[in-house]
C-alpha cells in the first residue's frame, strides 16, 4: 500500500484556526438552538437548581465523545486501544485504532459521536424544557468539539473508495493499493 495523502489538521489548518472555527460554531449553534426554542416556548420557566449536574455533563462530554469514536470500530471488528494521558494534571482519554481502517468505517466512526450525542441532547431538550439553557450550551459545546471531525471527514470524502486509513503520531495517512 502506498500513501495517497497525509492528513495532519494541526499542520494543514493550524490549532488556532481550528479553535477559532470551533468557538464560532459553538456560538452559532447556541443561537440557532436556544432562540427558536425560547420563541416556541415563551411561557417556559427556566430552572437552574441542578447546576452541578450540568457541570458533570459538560466535563463528561469529551470522554464520551472519544469513546463513541471507538464504538463503530469495535462493532466492525477493529481492535481499539484506550489510554489515559495527563496534560497539565488533567486526565485526557486517548483512543487509537490498532490497525488500518476502511474509509467507510472511519467516516462512520467520525460521525457517531455527533449523531448519538446530538440526538440525545435534542430529545432531552424536548423532555426537560426547564433545563433547555443547560442542554443548548452542552449541545453547542459538543458540536464545537465535532468541528475537527467534520474537517477530517471533508478530507476523507475525496479519498478513493477502497482506501484505508492509518493513524500515526501526528495525524492520519490515507493508503491505497497500487
Amino acid at each position: 500500500m502506498t500513501c495517497w495523502k497525509t492528513i495532519n489538521l494541526s499542520k494543514d489548518i493550524g490549532q488556532s484556526r481550528i479553535l477559532f472555527l470551533s468557538i464560532i460554531t459553538m456560538i452559532f449553534v447556541f443561537i440557532l438552538t436556544y432562540l427558536p426554542i425560547n420563541l416556541l416556548l415563551p411561557n417556559n420557566r427556566l430552572n437552574d437548581e441542578h447546576f452541578i449536574i450540568f457541570v458533570l455533563l459538560y466535563i463528561s462530554l469529551l470522554p464520551i465523545h472519544k469513546l463513541l469514536h471507538a464504538l463503530p470500530l469495535l462493532i466492525s471488528g477493529c481492535r481499539v486501544s484506550t489510554k489515559i494521558k495527563y496534560y497539565f494534571m488533567i486526565p485526557v482519554l486517548e483512543v487509537k485504532a490498532c490497525n488500518s481502517i476502511k474509509k467507510g468505517s472511519m467516516i462512520i466512526s467520525l460521525l457517531a459521536p455527533f449523531l448519538i450525542i446530538t440526538s440525545l441532547l435534542l430529545l432531552s431538550s424536548l423532555s426537560f424544557t426547564s433545563y433547555i439553557h443547560y442542554i443548548c450550551i452542552a449541545m453547542a459545546f459538543h458540536i464545537g468539539l465535532c468541528v475537527p471531525d467534520f474537517i477530517f471527514i471533508k478530507h476523507l470524502i475525496f479519498a478513493p473508495k477502497t482506501s484505508m486509513i492509518e493513524e500515526f503520531e501526528d495525524g492520519y495517512e490515507v493508503l491505497i493499493d497500487r
